[in-house]
């Protein structure tokens, strides 16, 4: 099976290395930068995020987009705002029936998925999502991952367990796409408020009992936006809200970490996950009806700190569990 993975970023590095290992795979990592490309191909490296970790070797990289003719399937590991244009640009190399694999997260504009977005601006139909609890360095040593696939057909189903085969990664599966692709959104902006209160009260009494409300308010809006509640209970919902919420290698939970002990900075317009939260939470925001609102405290409380610009993240206890 030919393999492209768009981005040579840390978790498109990690995936590419992974599915790798799986000898009937023929992975290609794209990155437009010709130096990394060679640093890849020579020495089996990606010293910007991996330093001093190697590669398999069976992994090669290119900044050819004619590589891309015999690719049966393209996994997205982009920023979501490069998503559209970058697949625009290569549109008429790939084929035409070629599968598509979403492992980036975001919202854009209206709600939309990305999933949907690809469908609707590119016009291509095969097009599936894969998330989960997982952390790149995770998946380059080779721990056992969970992830959950969200897709339409059967042999998209099939094709997916083939390339996994003799992996670490693991998949729980749904045809609810909608609901994997918002509920990778939704983990990261509860997480964000976990870390706040781990950093206000490192207590595992306050923490869990933030944990399941957040759990709930989640639910509630999975259900609203058209998800399936089953969904929130695979890996991409109750295992990546976790995750994401409870280890310090997310960068969800390390910015409530900072804004919970007053560490953070509005002006910092440097930091990806700053920016990717607040828009999730404005677009979010938008989304959802005042009478849903009414049942979302945890939400109201992130929203209403982001766009006031408060100078301290202050908990009301009562009025975050009001019945």
């Amino acid at each position: 099976m030919n393999i492209l993975v768009l981005g040579a970023g840390t978790f498109g590095t990690a995936i590419a290395n992974e599915l790798a290992i799986n000898k009937n795979n023929n992975v290609i990592l794209f990155s437009r930068s010709k130096d990394k490309v060679r640093e890849i191909n020579q020495n089996s490296t990606n010293q910007n995020f991996f330093p001093n970790k190697k590669l398999t070797k069976e992994l090669t990289a290119t900044s050819d987009i004619n590589d891309i003719k015999h690719i049966d399937i393209i996994f997205i590991a982009l920023p979501s705002s490069k998503i559209i244009d970058t697949l625009f640009s290569i549109k008429h190399i790939f084929k035409k029936d070629v599968l598509i694999i979403n492992l980036s997260k975001g919202l854009y504009k209206d709600g939309i998925t990305i999933v949907e977005s690809i469908k609707k601006k590119i016009d291509i139909k095969n097009v599936i999502t894969l998330k989960g609890p997982s952390f790149a360095v995770e998946i380059m040593e080779h721990a056992e991952t969970l992830l959950t696939l969200g897709y339409s057909t059967s042999n998209q189903y099939r094709t997916v367990i083939k390339i996994i085969k003799n992996t670490s990664l693991n998949i729980d599966s749904t045809k609810d796409i909608l609901g994997v692709e918002v509920l990778s959104v939704l983990k990261n902006i509860y997480a964000l408020f976990i870390g706040v209160i781990d950093a206000k009260y490192d207590s595992p009494n306050t923490r869990f009992m933030f944990l399941t409300k957040a759990f709930s308010e989640i639910r509630i809006i999975l259900k609203f936006l058209g998800g399936k509640e089953e969904t929130l209970f695979l890996g991409c919902g109750f295992g990546d809200l976790c995750l994401t919420s409870l280890n310090d290698l997310s960068r969800n939970r390390t910015l409530g970490l900072l804004i919970g002990k007053n560490f953070f900075n509005f002006n910092d317009n440097s930091n990806n996950t700053i920016l990717e939260g607040v828009r999730a939470i404005m677009i979010m925001n938008n989304l959802l009806p005042k009478q849903l609102k009414r049942s979302l405290p945890i939400f109201n409380k992130l929203n209403n700190f982001f766009s006031k610009k408060k100078q301290k993240f202050e908990i009301d206890f009562k009025q975050l569990f009001k019945t």
